[in-house]
């Protein structure tokens, strides 16, 4: 009796939380995906622990973290409220639910179809590194404005008057003194990971000379 339980939540788990990621997908445009992905934080929270190193969790890790603790909370209905049914109607109940749940795994298998997926993460890094190599350390202002006006980047462009802290992350910091120049830029690419998206952050300075002597251009990832 307890293993036909056992069996019958792990279908539930799997099957619910491949019918929330599908569902999300095709509510990806309106609020009701944010709603939904409450439910998935479970799992997320499990894979943060486990890949601790990663701005991006495997797909499979949060799918089967969730699975598994929507199994678990399938398993305690059950026993709770199900102790007044037979093992001949549990049996029948996973018998039909084998079939539906497989085509729903096999569905949330599609990356396409899986919000949980990165979408677009290797034109992330490719745009990156072309962007990195195109505006090289020493080039003149001018020709760095060039570059960012040929790929149709919008920037923002000032002096500094005293010494200022211009960026300030983990792995850099930019600080600029009086007579520097300052381009900036960030703007919205359509790499993703679900629920976050990610930016391309711009930081150039140029000396007074006018060549840039220091650089930061990185993804940048926004999540709700």
């Amino acid at each position: 009796m307890a293993k036909r339980k056992i069996v019958m939540a792990l279908l539930c788990g799997a099957g619910f939380t491949s019918v929330l990621l599908l569902l999300i997908k095709l509510s990806s445009a309106s609020g009701l995906s944010l709603v939904l992905g409450l439910f998935l934080i479970p799992g997320g929270a499990i894979a943060a622990l486990a890949v601790r190193s990663q701005d991006t969790y495997p797909p499979f890790l949060v799918w089967g973290a969730n699975a598994v603790i929507y199994a678990a909370a399938s398993f305690a209905a059950l026993s709770v409220f199900g102790r007044g049914i037979s093992a001949a109607k549990i049996r029948l109940a996973t018998i039909w639910l084998v079939f539906p749940v497989i085509i729903l795994v096999g569905l949330a298998c599609v990356p396409a179809l899986n919000p949980l997926w990165p979408h677009n993460m290797t034109e992330l890094a490719t745009q990156e590194k072309s962007l990195q190599s195109a505006l090289r350390l020493g080039m003149g202002l001018e020709e760095s404005r060039a570059v960012l006006r040929s790929k149709g980047i919008q920037f923002q462009e000032e002096p500094e008057k005293s010494q200022a802290i211009l960026l300030s992350r983990e792995d850099k910091n930019i600080t600029a003194t009086a007579g520097d120049r300052v381009i900036s830029a960030r703007f919205e690419t359509e790499a993703s990971q679900y629920p976050c998206g990610y930016d391309i952050e711009v930081v150039l300075l140029f000396g007074p000379d006018e060549r840039m002597k220091d650089q930061y251009i990185h993804r940048l990832r926004l999540c709700p």
